[in-house]
């Protein structure tokens, strides 16, 4: 049986969203965690955090299964999500396109409300239908009304959602958030939101 594996025993074993989000979030994964052999000769490599830095960050990692993480590590430098650049493991562009996603996935609106509506038209063009479909997905995700084909309502403050997603899209012209103090048939939409 793996040594590692019989260390790590109660230890979880990572997701790739754990991992690119360590990695994103600026959490360092030394080498010398994949593999503690290369700790031996720590002397000789010079240090690139602070020693204080080094344990609060490895701490981060720990709670994986070592194993594991060398696994999910090597598969995603395959993938060129990440890159093992010396003694450090990295996050690539693809690799932070990949954590967008996840983003995107964990995406959902606090039900805050203001006392507005918010409209959210939208008009991207057909070169760019994929991102248009996987706009009009996302805010069928947040729960927002569909009134017509390309605009959506929702009660709910959505700016910094709505800009988010402009963004990552690069569609900031093609949507626009129009905020209203009043609806015809409001109670019906009220009653659709639980208002």
């Amino acid at each position: 049986m793996n040594r590692d594996f019989e260390n790590d025993g109660k230890k979880i074993d990572p997701r790739v969203k754990d991992v690119l989000k360590l990695l994103g979030a600026g959490i360092i994964l030394s080498t010398a965690v994949l593999f503690p052999s290369i700790a031996a000769i720590g002397p000789l490599v010079k240090p690139i955090i602070k020693e204080e830095q080094r344990k609060r960050q490895r701490k981060e990692w720990d709670k994986f299964n070592l194993w594991r993480l060398r696994q999910v590590i090597k598969r995603l430098e395959a993938q060129k999500v990440v890159e093992v650049n010396g003694e450090v493991v990295k996050i690539t562009e693809k690799g932070r396109k990949k954590l967008l996603k996840f983003d995107l996935e964990n995406m959902e609106l606090k039900e805050r409300t203001d006392g507005k509506w918010r409209l959210i038209v939208y008009d991207v063009a057909d070169l760019r239908k994929e991102q248009r479909e996987i706009f009009r997905s996302i805010l069928k995700k947040l729960k927002c009304f569909q009134l017509q084909e390309s605009v959506y309502l929702t009660p709910f403050v959505c700016d910094d959602e709505i800009e988010y997603l402009r963004n990552i899209f690069g569609i900031s012209t093609e949507v626009k958030v129009i905020k209203v103090s009043g609806l015809e048939n409001e109670i019906a939409y009220r009653k659709y939101f639980g208002l």
